[in-house]
């Protein structure tokens, strides 16, 4: 039933094809204009702090792709909450027989994120050929997972940001803030920044797990600065904790939700 709230919001879009060709194009040239920024101020410098331009686009197309994946599902949600609970159209969600956090990404699948996963891809594999990267079955099966655990970290953090709607309905900012701006930081490797934001972007807002940790497996690095190796591989904990605790945070917005009443 879920897929099928997905199909059919697909398939509403689709009706309009050219605003939805005309939408991915924006996108394509928003995102593709970013790309060749950063692509410029790479190749100027022939590299930061010991990574490459094409080092560098690796972890670009890692943030890209894995924002995608969860973008998909949560970036109208995380948006659209606040409204739903100001005008009291969340009341309809909590109606229907089904759980509601998974009515609400699957109504609200927003399928104009194909162009950021069709520029992520792209990235990616001009990255890893220049690169010459040779990826065995095990890479292959851990560049998923990272992919995947990536869109967990950034799903979890797009629904954190929101969940305050419950008490605090205007709180745009806090996800302009904590996401957006914040989440600019890992374009870069890491070990650029002092030794505080290498904290905060480990431990605290974990987005480094996003790419530059994880990228280090593939790309035979060794800069984990004050960290320890193992941190390479720890993006799925990372990513399965962060979830679940957006989700219990999830749930405990939902027990305490009021009415409009309209």
């Amino acid at each position: 039933m879920y897929f099928e709230f997905i199909k059919i919001q697909i398939l509403g879009i689709l009706q309009y094809k050219k605003a939805f060709t005309l939408g991915l194009i924006a996108q394509l040239s928003s995102y593709g204009a970013e790309f060749f920024l950063l692509w410029i101020i790479i190749d100027r410098f022939n590299e930061i702090n010991g990574w490459s331009s094409y080092e560098v686009l690796l972890l670009y197309a890692l943030n890209l792709c894995s924002y995608a994946l969860a973008s998909f599902f949560l970036s109208s949600p995380s948006s659209r909450l606040s409204i739903m609970i100001k005008d009291g159209t969340f009341d309809e969600v909590l109606t229907k027989p089904l759980n509601s956090f998974m009515y609400l990404v699957c109504r609200e699948f927003n399928s104009g994120y194909v162009s950021h996963l069709l520029l992520s891809i792209a990235a990616m594999s001009i990255s890893l050929l220049n690169l010459h990267i040779s990826m065995s079955l095990i890479h292959i099966l851990f560049f998923i997972v990272v992919i995947l655990s990536g869109a967990l970290i950034q799903g979890a953090a797009l629904l954190l940001t929101a969940i305050p709607s419950f008490w605090v309905v205007e709180n745009s900012s806090l996800k302009d803030v904590l996401f957006f701006q914040v989440k600019n930081f890992i374009r870069y490797p890491l070990s650029i920044y002092p030794t505080f934001i290498q904290i905060l972007l480990t431990f605290i807002l974990p987005y480094a797990f996003i790419n530059f940790y994880p990228s280090q497996f593939f790309l035979n690095k060794q800069d984990f600065l004050i960290f320890h190796p193992l941190f390479q591989f720890l993006s799925p904990v990372f990513g399965i904790i962060l979830f679940a605790i957006a989700y219990v945070l999830w749930l405990v917005g939902i027990n305490n939700y009021k009415s409009t009443g309209s």
